[in-house]
């Protein structure tokens, strides 16, 4: 009688191992698969507009930036200083890519007012709707201080459009 006993506990528990460990690869398999159909292993995959690191003259709220399948990246800006601002140089670099504009021409920007500056020419290879990651740096001048020289720079990243 006491080795049948000894068989059903025996029985019992490697059931109970059974049942458990199978709850919980079931429901890992049910995270993974949730996982998978949110793109979250797809690394090129669409993104939210962001924006990281401005200070003083920053992008514009709503991440209003646009980098075209032909490589036009536009970027709105918007002077929170609070007093008028001089851009007289901005680049990006995109995969490595690195573009300045050429002949800028300063663009006075007033407290609170939005002005969009554009980069051409980023060989840009990946369909509509892929993410892009930029570094941006804007050089400008404040007119409380004269000529001293302000940078303000930080990351922003999105999907291409057409």
């Amino acid at each position: 009688m006491f080795n049948k006993m000894r068989v059903k506990l025996r029985g019992q528990g490697s059931l109970e191992f059974i049942m458990t460990y199978g709850w919980v690869l079931l429901v890992l398999l049910v995270v993974v698969v949730v996982m998978w159909q949110w793109g979250l292993f797809d690394i090129g995959a669409s993104v939210d507009p962001g924006s990281f690191g401005f200070w003083g003259l920053v992008v514009a709220q709503g991440n209003e930036f646009i980098l075209d399948e032909s490589g036009s990246l536009q970027v709105s800006l918007l002077n929170n200083i609070g007093y008028n601002i001089t851009l007289f140089n901005y680049s990006a670099t995109i995969d490595g890519v690195y573009k300045q504009c050429e002949a800028c021409t300063p663009l006075v920007i007033e407290p609170g007012e939005n002005e969009v500056i554009q980069l051409d020419h980023f060989e840009w290879g990946r369909p509509s709707g892929k993410r892009f990651d930029a570094f941006l740096v804007l050089q400008y001048n404040d007119s409380r201080t004269g000529g001293e020289v302000y940078q303000s720079s930080g990351r922003i990243w999105g999907n291409a459009e057409l």
